[in-house]
């Protein structure tokens, strides 16, 4: 087998792992055996190698030893230091970003924010969906602050707590407040009101922190 093939395939395995990491199907501690996915795929094992690198490199996986690779378990602690970071990261990058924002960018971000409301709308809501165009919505800002390091610093923050956003939109107050949040900056945007559009920004991933807590509190994670 070439290793572009390899690689190709280690990518679906990657993308496969991280969907059943986000969505719960694989939990905090739980082992990732390679036989097991190599079978539940009908690949060889190479490629699921490749694939566990890249998912402990995004801190999704942590490999021990002559034990083999578990999915992380993060603490409280770490969930608050991530989206405290995040918060200051998505801030700045709101507010590099601002003057970059052409017409055409903020009709996408336009757009985004319709496809979120049919996603709350439905019942039950598409979170996945939702969670996707969440993902596209900041992605967007990110790029229009062309500032690289600080999309790579947020990207794998982002993918360490994904899972527990996943589970912080599954609350539909939270669903439908992280709706607004999006609707309100890009009104900002519209407005020519940078701070107010920040701000929103920071506020919007507190609000996701928050949600967590109590989820954590009434012992639900």
């Amino acid at each position: 087998m070439s290793v572009l093939k390899i690689e190709s395939i280690a990518d679906g395995v990657k993308k496969y792992l991280e969907q059943r990491i986000v969505t719960g199907k694989l939990k905090p501690g739980q082992q990732i055996k390679e036989q097991e996915v190599a079978e539940s795929l009908g690949i060889s094992r190479p490629p699921i190698r490749e694939a566990l690198k890249i998912l402990e490199a995004e801190g999704l996986i942590t490999r021990i030893p002559n034990k083999g690779a578990f999915v992380t378990e993060i603490e409280e602690k770490d969930i608050w230091e991530i989206y405290t970071l995040k918060t200051a990261l998505y801030g700045l990058g709101t507010r590099l970003a601002f003057d970059r924002l052409t017409d055409s960018l903020v009709s996408k971000l336009d757009e985004i924010t319709y496809r979120m409301k049919e996603c709350i709308e439905q019942e039950p809501p598409d979170i996945s969906r939702y969670q996707v165009l969440n993902e596209q919505f900041h992605d967007l800002m990110l790029d229009a602050a062309d500032h690289g390091r600080l999309k790579k610093m947020a990207a794998t923050l982002h993918n360490q707590v994904k899972r527990y956003s996943y589970r912080s939109l599954a609350e539909r107050s939270h669903l439908q407040r992280s709706y607004k949040y999006h609707k309100g900056i890009v009104d900002a945007i519209k407005k020519g009101e940078k701070e107010k559009a920040a701000q929103l920004t920071e506020e919007h991933v507190l609000e996701g922190l928050k949600v967590l807590q109590d989820i954590s509190k009434r012992g639900d994670r």
